[in-house]
C-alpha cells in the first residue's frame, strides 16, 4: 500500500516525488525516475522493491531515452542533459548508453543548486498536481502509478508552457545564481 507517514507528513517532500520514503513508517516504496525535455516530464516507474543503480538505469537510458527524444524533438536531435549527481548515475555504463541515444551530459553542473535543475520545478508541480489528487482511503500501489502517470498526462497537458519555459531558461537562471553567490534564488 502507499500511505501517508505515521507522524502525518507526507514522503512525496523529502527529496522524491514518489512515495519512497514511506518505507520509514508503513507501505511500499514507489520509485520514479524521470526526465524532463523540452517542456515534457516523463517518467519510468521503477518495480516494486527495486532502487536505481547502474545498471537500472543503463537499462532505462536504453529503452526510454530514445523514444522520449523523439517524442520531444523528432529524429535525429541531440540533447543535453542535467543530472543529479548520484554515483550510480555517473558510472561508465549509463554515459555509454547517453552517448549512444544522443545524449551529452553537463558535467559542471552544481552538485546542489535546485534553481539550475529544472526537473526540480517540474517535480513540485507534480507533487502539488498529486497532493490535489490525493485518495481519502488506503492507496494500493498499482492505483497510485495509475494516479502518478495521470497526473503527469495533466501536467505535460496543463503546464505545458511553464514546462517548455523552465527548460530554456538556463542561462538567466545562471545569472541569477551568480549574481546571488550561489545561494537560492526566486527560482
Amino acid at each position: 500500500f502507499v500511505w501517508r507517514q505515521a507522524n502525518g507528513s507526507d514522503g512525496l517532500f523529502e527529496e522524491c516525488v514518489g512515495p519512497s520514503a514511506y518505507w520509514k513508517a508503513q507501505g511500499t516504496a514507489v520509485r520514479v525516475w524521470g526526465l524532463l525535455v523540452a517542456g515534457i516530464l516523463f517518467i519510468a516507474v521503477l518495480p516494486e522493491g527495486v532502487c536505481m543503480n547502474r545498471w537500472e538505469y543503463t537499462e532505462l537510458i536504453k529503452n526510454n531515452f530514445p523514444k522520449w527524444l523523439r517524442a520531444a524533438f523528432g529524429h535525429g536531435v541531440e540533447a543535453f542533459l542535467v543530472q543529479d549527481h548520484e554515483k550510480c548515475l555517473w558510472t561508465a555504463e549509463p554515459r555509454a548508453a547517453m552517448r549512444a541515444c544522443g545524449v551529452h551530459l553537463l558535467e559542471n553542473f552544481p552538485k546542489c543548486s535546485q534553481d539550475l535543475n529544472p526537473i526540480e520545478t517540474a517535480w513540485r508541480e507534480l507533487r502539488a498536481r498529486l497532493m490535489t489528487t490525493e485518495p481519502v482511503h488506503i492507496e494500493h500501489r498499482q492505483d497510485f502509478v495509475v494516479r502518478l502517470r495521470n497526473a503527469v498526462a495533466w501536467i505535460n497537458l496543463n503546464r505545458a508552457a511553464y514546462l517548455r519555459k523552465i527548460c530554456s531558461s538556463q542561462k538567466p537562471w545562471a545569472r541569477d545564481v551568480q549574481a546571488a553567490r550561489g545561494n537560492r534564488t526566486k527560482h
